[in-house]
């Protein structure tokens, strides 16, 4: 089953169109992350998947039901943008006044819980005016744990977070869905830190779906290859030609894709004398992968 489903989606606003016929699929269970740039319409989306937009045309299904079904709508935690708090009100009120608000039994209880998986114990009596952005950050990521919502919708939840912070997210959300079958929506610019969480993606551009893939799709994408620098680099093209088929310079060096061993390589250029300055085994990073596909599909 899908936790989420659209269907032709569209949203305009004064006639200029954000999404334009989004058809996304979010299995249930995933950590789905949701690529695009600035504009691209990854907050227009999980505003409407919300019910914070009326959608202009299109169907959203939620676990199959229409998404203004009230039960499946009290399952879902959300995070958009920015955590809605009170400056004056400490983190620990902001998070007990919001327990109420959603009606969390043992509300006490499920604060120090929340508190305890973000790492804010230690910080329940500052104010909310006097947290730096990435504890506003991680504040929000609790408040979106409230009630132990069965879905959750996280618009850029590590903005603003130091690596520890990015860490201690990524492991709470990675033992959500393991621990308890959670699924999230997550949309991030730190391509990096989602390439380490995410089992599926949808990316976005300019209103539009292009492209939906599992991870281990988009591995295949995120080819392995040794990078090496030489003495001399055209010397070593010509040498690398007689064993392999795919390889180019980028980056100062020369990038030999699908090869796992560098003392392969490297013995074959010392086989004919060219000195070798550096040598390492390395991975296309999604980020690269994204603005490869980017240009391919010619919207770069």
């Amino acid at each position: 089953m899908y936790a989420i489903e659209t269907q032709g989606l569209s949203k305009s606003f004064k006639n200029i169109p954000a999404v334009q016929n989004l058809n996304m699929k979010v299995p249930e269970g995933s950590i789905y992350g949701f690529i695009g740039e600035n504009g691209s319409g990854k907050s227009t989306t999980e505003k409407l998947i919300c019910g914070l937009l009326v959608p202009s045309n299109g169907d959203i299904r939620l676990y199959g039901k229409h998404y203004t079904d009230a039960k499946i709508r009290s399952g879902m935690g959300v995070l958009i943008e920015n955590p809605g708090c009170f400056p004056e009100a400490t983190v620990y009120q902001n998070l007990y006044m919001q327990a109420l608000n959603l009606d969390v039994k043992n509300p006490k209880t499920e604060v120090e819980r929340v508190l305890g998986l973000v790492s804010m114990a230690g910080a329940a009596g500052r104010k909310f005016k006097h947290c730096s952005l990435g504890m506003k950050q991680r504040l929000g990521v609790a408040q979106s744990l409230l009630g132990r919502p069965k879905l959750m919708i996280l618009d850029e939840p590590i903005n603003g977070l130091d690596a520890d912070g990015m860490r201690i997210v990524r492991e709470t959300l990675i033992d959500l869905t393991r621990e308890e079958g959670v699924t999230i929506l997550i949309s991030s610019h730190i391509l990096g830190e989602l390439s380490k969480i995410a089992t599926h993606y949808g990316i976005i551009r300019r209103g539009t779906l292009i492209k939906e893939m599992k991870a281990d799709e988009m591995s295949v994408g995120c080819r392995d290859f040794v990078f090496v620098k030489t003495g001399n680099d055209a010397r070593a093209l010509g040498v690398l030609a007689q064993r392999y088929k795919d390889f180019e310079q980028k980056d100062g060096g020369i990038r030999v894709y699908d090869e796992n061993e560098s003392s392969k390589v490297a013995g074959l250029l010392y086989s004919k004398n060219i000195d070798i300055n550096e040598i390492t085994f390395q991975k296309i990073g999604l980020e690269e992968y994204y603005l490869k596909l980017m240009s391919q599909k010619g919207v770069a």
